[in-house]
């Protein structure tokens, strides 16, 4: 799009000649690889892909979760997700290319990991709690705490790895650090 603009605003100051016959001649330039619709179609296809992987990642949720209310939670981490991951691609200059893209989806997985990890958890410390005598359950805030602080260890544990070893690729220089320094963005 820029290159095109560029152009345009070029042509109007590139030689012209007259000819013999009177006619003018001028220069232009004539773009020779135009990737724009290659691009678009692409980005198009990778849109239409992470659509797709929400709404299969929805129905999983559902059936493995088998209740409502945590499926809704889980779904809604999300969108919710994928709009902060733009909003920091925005304010930290990070292009939304093919390969950023890419790293949402595969982030996305993660993120449902997690959700589905400390629901269920919450969910079954919830039901034990209601199978206590009225004198041994606990308030619901307690159960909900245990039930978290229970997997915390192993869910800290397992984003960190995934962060931890993208860390080197922020290193990387030249034509390879153009290219997947968004996706470990």
């Amino acid at each position: 799009g820029n290159v095109k603009q560029k152009i345009e605003e070029l042509s109007g100051g590139l030689p012209s000649l007259v000819l013999q016959d009177g006619r003018t001649s001028q220069l232009t330039i004539v773009p020779f690889y135009d990737r724009t619709e290659l691009i678009e179609e692409t980005l198009g296809t990778l849109n239409e892909a992470l659509s797709l992987e929400v709404l299969i990642t929805i129905l999983v949720i559902i059936v493995m979760v088998f209740n409502l209310r945590a499926s809704i939670l889980i779904s809604g981490l999300l969108p919710v997700a994928v709009l902060m991951v733009f909003t920091a691609m925005k304010l930290f200059g990070v292009d939304a290319n093919i390969v950023a893209l890419s790293g949402i989806a595969i982030a996305i997985g993660t993120i449902v990991d997690v959700g589905v990890i400390l629901s269920e958890n919450i969910i079954r410390h919830l039901d034990e709690n209601r199978l206590e005598g009225p004198a041994d359950r606990l308030p619901v805030n307690t159960v909900i705490y245990n039930a978290t602080t229970e997997v915390s260890g192993a869910i800290l544990t397992a984003v960190l790895t995934t962060i931890i070893s993208f860390i080197p690729v922020f290193t990387l220089i030249g034509a390879e650090g153009k290219l997947f320094r968004p996706l470990a963005f």
